[in-house]
């Protein structure tokens, strides 16, 4: 393979450099998608089966009569703890209404097999190039392809966080824990 400029802009060792720095930047947004499924799919899980465990709970416990006088501990009765159980499951339900957890982690991991197919894509012209089965015509095409893959990609990609704000989360529990209580006060 000879080493001649394509279109003035870059000379192949060049291009080698620029497609082994995309090849990492795919990896990487590929394992970032990867990351933020999963850590998507473990919040819809854990809120999904806390939902129905309180709604069953709740539906199960309004069929009963509540002696209001019993108190279980520190002046809390049968009845506070179903309206707590009310609030939790409406607060939720609620939670899983807004963040849509699941729907968001399935669009992360279709972006991550996206992102992996381009890294695919990139070796397979790096491997062409390095065994000289491609011309420098079709280099630049397949450069093109690439590039005009990974801006569509990038435009239909949700963010993945580089690192998750512990204050955000720690914020809307509280608020839910407000309202939760708020609830609870409000009921009993």
């Amino acid at each position: 393979m000879k080493d001649t400029n394509l279109n003035d802009d870059f000379t192949v060792p060049e291009l080698i450099c620029v497609l082994n720095s995309w090849s990492k930047r795919c990896k990487d947004a590929r394992d970032g998608h990867y990351k933020r499924a999963e850590t998507l799919f473990e919040r819809s899980q854990i809120l999904g089966y806390m939902l129905i465990y309180s709604t069953v709970f709740v539906t199960v416990f309004s069929f009963f009569g509540l002696n209001t006088a019993v108190v279980i501990f520190w002046g809390v009765t049968k009845q506070h703890i179903v309206v707590l159980m009310g609030c939790i499951s409406a607060v939720t339900s609620g939670v899983v209404t807004q963040a849509r957890y699941g729907e968001r982690a399935e669009i992360h991991r279709s972006s991550g097999a996206q992102y992996a197919n381009l890294a695919r894509t990139i070796e397979v012209l790096q491997l062409k190039m390095n065994a000289g089965l491609i011309d420098d015509n079709n280099i630049e095409i397949q450069s093109s392809k690439i590039i005009t893959e990974w801006n569509n990609l990038s435009k239909e990609s949700l963010l993945t966080p580089h690192n998750e704000s512990k204050s955000k989360i720690i914020f809307h529990g509280a608020l839910a824990l407000i309202f939760a209580m708020i609830f609870f006060v409000v009921a009993t």
